[in-house]
């Protein structure tokens, strides 16, 4: 009996990797059409509601426009459950898709979310979100993943997780101009996992600026959210300027990184985090009564404080700042281990340790797989005693120590960590020494002198720490091949 068991589940399995779908569509693609090329293109809405575990969806750069009725939601459902070895895939392999819904400018539909990610194990890839009459997508599923997608001019916050929302991992994202109507931009943050989220929540690699509220805002949440490489600038500015009967005045809370608040307790962790140019703070506690860890961030041109992390903690919780760098403002602490930042004696920090604090180049287009550009922002120079002056805190340092702040100085100025392109069906990611395919695939990983180093016939997460620097070619289903560099 077991034997004939295990039979039916491998029969099973089979069938169900077997009734996997790929939908192509685009902006014209019709409902009744079966989606099995872009020239029978599915419609990008039916295709959503089709949606089943395993499935891709693969959309055609371009404009989706979702019809819009004034006082009336248009939101896309992301309901289907997919698994770990079955996600459901929505990619634009060849550009950006853009979904535009169409709000007015001004008006909103209270819950009108752009996307409203109820389901688990999505993967969002290469996707625009724009003018959603509330968030721009609002996940209370789990396990959803969010790379290399851009959420503006939407009406509350661009991506908000809540209501039991959890492992969502966002990667390589940018929000930007979203802005709530109903209460003159206090709601809308560019990323918000807040409230009643669950745990796992994660950012990688995202900009948030000129978003009516904060950049992140971790807001009533007993769960920590992990954020690295992530940056926060100028929020809680009234770029909009609305007046006129009936609208609410401005009223954003400007600050880069809202680490909790409501008393809350929240161990939020920001390594390699960059705020500044937001008219609060630039990192800030707001009454979370949680301790917080900081590594190697920097903060600079900031309102009222650099670091706001002063206030009152729960009994055991501690913060923990390490190779952090405020430039020229003011750090506050309360219960903090405080070790080799730039305020403390043995160090300080001007603008003239920096290659630049050309705060324009925060903007700099992304690479093509994503990630951001290396440009000499924040960058120390050669001379700064800045540089190798941290203490090991478990990140990645190129030299016999860790530099203060966000960046290490590479020798030979080696090209940063990534992968030059992407894949449609199994979309291949690279961060925190992980290389990551959104389904198991075959993959084989060589040096350049052509030294096979690793192999798997089923890979969904490659563990890179340790490997030694230097270019690797990753084939992926025996034809699909990209530069790796591990620095």
């Amino acid at each position: 009996m077991k034997k004939l068991y295990s039979t039916l589940l491998g029969l099973l399995v089979g069938l169900a990797s077997a009734s996997a779908a790929t939908y192509y569509i685009t902006p014209e693609g019709s409902a009744s059409n079966d989606g099995s090329s872009y020239s029978k293109a599915k419609a990008l809405v039916t295709a959503m509601d089709k949606a089943a575990a395993g499935d891709s969806l693969i959309l055609q750069p371009g404009t989706y426009t979702i019809t819009y009725k004034a006082a009336a939601k248009n939101t896309i459902a992301c309901a289907a459950v997919g698994t770990a070895s079955k996600r459901i895939t929505v990619c634009c392999p060849d550009g950006m898709a853009t979904l535009d819904f169409s709000f007015p400018e001004l008006t909103y539909v209270q819950n009108s979310y752009g996307l409203s990610v109820t389901g688990s194990y999505w993967y969002f890839k290469n996707l625009v979100i724009t003018h959603a009459g509330y968030q721009g997508a609002y996940v209370t599923g789990g396990y959803n993943t969010f790379e290399h997608c851009v959420f503006f001019d939407n009406r509350n916050s661009g991506l908000e997780i809540n209501k039991g929302g959890n492992h969502t991992t966002v990667v390589n994202c940018d929000a930007y101009r979203n802005y709530d109507p109903k209460k003159g931009g206090s709601m809308a943050d560019g990323f918000a996992p807040k409230q009643t989220q669950g745990a796992g929540n994660n950012f990688h690699g995202c900009r948030s600026w000129n978003n009516g509220d904060d950049g992140y805002d971790c807001f009533d949440s007993p769960e920590a959210v992990t954020f690295d490489s992530c940056w926060a600038f100028c929020n809680g500015i009234d770029i909009w300027h609305y007046s006129g009967d009936g609208v609410v005045a401005f009223a954003g809370n400007g600050n880069g990184f809202k680490l909790g608040g409501n008393a809350a307790q929240a161990n939020n962790v920001a390594t390699r985090c960059v705020a500044f140019g937001n008219p609060t703070k630039g990192f800030d506690q707001n009454n979370n009564t949680g301790g917080i860890t900081l590594y190697n961030c920097v903060a600079y041109a900031n309102g009222t404080y650099d670091y706001a992390l002063g206030g009152s903690l729960n009994s055991g919780q501690q913060h923990i700042i390490k190779n952090c760098v405020s430039i020229g403002g003011k750090a506050d602490f309360g219960s903090a281990d405080e070790d080799h930042n730039s305020w403390d004696k043995n160090f300080s920090a001007s603008k003239s340790d920096f290659q630049s604090v050309d705060t324009s180049l925060a903007r700099t287009a992304r690479n093509v797989d994503g990630s951001l550009a290396d440009t000499k922002l924040f960058r120390l120079k050669t001379t700064s005693k800045l540089v190798n002056a941290g203490t090991d805190v478990g990140l990645d340092y190129a030299e016999s120590a860790p530099e203060l702040g966000a960046f290490e100085l590479i020798p030979d100025a080696a090209p940063s960590t990534g992968v030059d392109a992407v894949v449609a069906v199994a979309p291949v990611s690279f961060y925190d020494h992980q290389l990551r395919l959104s389904v198991p695939s075959e993959v084989t990983i060589s040096k350049a002198s052509g030294v096979v180093v690793y192999q798997n016939k089923a890979a969904s997460v490659v563990d890179c720490s340790g490997w030694a620097a230097g270019i690797y070619i990753v084939v992926v289903n025996g034809s699909a091949s990209y530069k790796m560099v591990v620095r």
